[in-house]
């Protein structure tokens, strides 16, 4: 099995999951001002937790953007040294 790719489709990949990141997190962001309506039911206890629950929720949302944004910059790293590598093995054969 082999598979095939170029600079392009690399690039492109990149910024698909930059794409998706851009969405995923103005997701997130309506839904958190939405919950943040809610905040001021809790009381008690409840609230703690209820505060505890959404320190979490931002922690992995943070999380979610770190891993997709670390993703595409690895694709275009990748495209980058893909390039480099096509450039030279077409040197190597003047």
């Amino acid at each position: 099995m082999s598979f095939r790719t170029d600079v392009a489709t690399m690039t492109g990949a990149a910024s698909n999951v930059d794409q998706v990141n851009a969405s995923i997190q103005g997701e997130l962001s309506r839904l958190q001002g939405i919950v943040a309506e809610t905040s001021g039911v809790w009381r008690g206890q409840a609230q703690g937790a209820f505060q505890n629950l959404m320190e979490r929720w931002n922690t992995s949302a943070r999380e979610l953007s770190e891993a997709l944004n670390s993703i595409s910059e690895n694709i275009r790293a990748n495209a980058r040294s893909f390039d480099d590598t096509e450039l030279e093995n077409m040197q190597a054969f003047r």
